[in-house]
């Protein structure tokens, strides 16, 4: 937290007045946007979000970023992958923030685009202040979360009058092993509100095992959406006591989300993409 805070204070210093002028005057175009591609769906992207993409000359993209966003970027803008994927070797993150300081700094204009929304365990949030230290420009343009999109195309509203007027967000990725969870697990099973896990799949199994530790009812309806909002979407419903033995045995993978709370049986009468999603070509 301390190390949080100086970075800040330095951010603040190089952000001044005085050397704003100084880096328009040497580099008046190099600017980075942090754009939100959505969940899945090309079409979930935002106004401004594509605009920025429409325009860019450099685009820097995730591995959860549907392709056909990038067809939407001028034919001359290059394209960088910079996604992590299981079993294969990927840029660090210090050097993905080292990219976007570079580019910008060769006077272009840079879209980072991130899957979802670019602050919701996308890590936004530190490429952004890795870009303020270096006195680069840049926007962040908010994205549709999967947290929210995938549920809401399984037919689960995360928030209903009544059912819950709550909703919690976490990552699951250090849910297993015997280290030290940043997540609660104890106090979020005593919570009585909508819980959407991301990043979860592996660690599902163990998930279910400290919640149902924590005094959630075994019987509270579970949902894994895979691929939500793009046709190749499936979705399993069940208990919390069950969720995890369901979704291996329907080889449910990555990326995924998963939503337990009382609300996801609305996806018994709301459920409305599956139809749609069956009448679509299947890439």
């Amino acid at each position: 937290m301390l190390r949080l805070r100086d970075d800040m204070r330095s951010a603040k210093r190089t952000n001044s007045p005085e050397f704003s002028t100084s880096f328009q005057e040497t580099n008046a175009r190099g600017k980075v946007y942090l754009v939100g591609a959505g969940p899945g769906d090309p079409e979930l992207i935002t106004v401004k979000g594509l605009r920025c993409l429409q325009r860019a000359e450099v685009v820097v993209y995730d591995r959860l970023v549907n392709s056909a966003l990038l067809d939407d970027a001028p034919a001359s803008a290059q394209r960088i992958f910079v996604g992590k994927q299981p079993g294969r070797c990927s840029l660090r993150q210090e050097e993905i923030n080292a990219l976007l300081i570079e580019q910008a700094r060769l006077g272009k204009i840079v879209v980072r685009l991130k899957g979802g929304d670019p602050c919701v365990f996308g890590r936004g949030g530190e490429e952004a202040l890795a870009l303020a230290l270096a006195g680069i420009l840049f926007e962040i343009v908010p994205g549709i979360s999967s947290a929210i999109a995938a549920p809401a195309y399984a037919g689960i509203p995360v928030t209903y009058r009544g059912q819950s007027g709550i909703l919690t967000i976490v990552t699951g990725h250090e849910a297993a092993g015997d280290s030290p969870s940043p997540v609660d697990w104890e106090a979020l099973a005593k919570l009585d509100s909508t819980l959407v896990i991301l990043m979860g799949m592996s660690t599902l199994p163990a998930i279910s095992q400290k919640l149902l530790q924590g005094g959630m009812a075994p019987s509270l309806p579970a949902a894994v959406i895979e691929q939500g909002t793009v046709p190749q979407q499936r979705v399993i419903t069940g208990t919390l006591a069950g969720i995890a033995a369901q979704a291996a045995a329907a080889g449910l993978r990555s990326p995924a989300v998963i939503v337990i709370g009382r609300v996801v049986d609305l996806s018994a009468v709301l459920s409305w993409f599956a139809s749609a999603a069956s009448a679509a070509p299947v890439c």
